[in-house]
């Protein structure tokens, strides 16, 4: 794949000024309406994470019983199959216990202590799953990103991952994530048969939750993509967000 060049934010054509009905509303008014919006979300995020903990978790919990009958069942027979029972055993336990986390309200574990070495685990796990041959580029000593931040980083190369594994038919991807002066640009690179842009709509799960997350970083998630010559999911973010 040819190589691209890095986009800056500050690269972009200046918005258009708009207007609004909003722009007349009083300050205070405006203020309030902003209130009531992110009480809004907040409910609704709680309801989705109790939806989750309650539908989801007693599946996956049925999917961990079901796994260990067949472990019993074919650990005679086909003993060749023990070690992928074990390690979708292990992979449905950590979605278990992540549903437990969504709906503590708490981020990921393991990122508290360690991001990278969280990175490197989830990108092995995608090795062995997709038998893709996958390389990471990462800092070889952890940085310091707040959890919550560390979370939404988490998240875009999961995702990233899962939609190679799904659709790219990759035989090589590579995540890196390096400082650029005041920076940090995280890259998700695959070598598989790409897509057009256009094709995806713009309010799909996947691409507005990624969006979404990079927003949560403090930057722009940018997608490069062409059918034929693999896809690159970017994201750029400040080291630190001034508050």
């Amino acid at each position: 794949m040819n190589t691209t060049t890095t986009l800056s934010r500050y690269d972009l054509p200046p918005r258009k000024q708009q207007t609004s009905d909003t722009e007349s509303t009083c300050p205070s008014c405006q203020s309030q309406q902003a209130k009531l919006c992110a009480l809004a979300r907040t409910q609704e995020r709680k309801r989705i994470a109790r939806e989750l903990h309650d539908e989801l978790g007693q599946q996956l919990t049925a999917l961990q019983q079901g796994l260990g009958v067949l472990r019993i069942h074919l650990g005679q027979d086909r003993p060749d199959l023990l070690g992928h029972i074990e390690r979708l055993t292990s992979i449905s336990h950590s979605a278990i216990e992540v549903i437990r986390e969504i709906h503590n309200g708490a981020p990921i574990k393991q990122l508290q202590h360690n991001l990278i070495s969280t990175l490197e685990g989830l990108i092995e796990e995608f090795r062995q799953l997709s038998e893709v041959d996958c390389r990471c580029n990462l800092p070889k000593q952890n940085f310091e990103l707040e959890p919550g931040r560390a979370a939404q980083l988490y998240r875009i190369v999961q995702e990233s991952l899962t939609n190679i594994l799904r659709h790219a038919n990759a035989s090589r991807a590579e995540v890196s994530l390096e400082r650029r002066e005041n920076d940090y640009v995280l890259e998700i690179f695959d070598d598989g048969q790409g897509f057009t842009l256009s094709d995806i709509l713009p309010d799909s799960t996947g691409l507005s939750g990624m969006r979404e997350r990079g927003k949560q970083l403090g930057g722009p998630v940018i997608i490069f993509s062409h059918p034929g010559q693999g896809t690159i999911v970017q994201a750029i973010f400040p080291v630190k967000i001034h508050r």
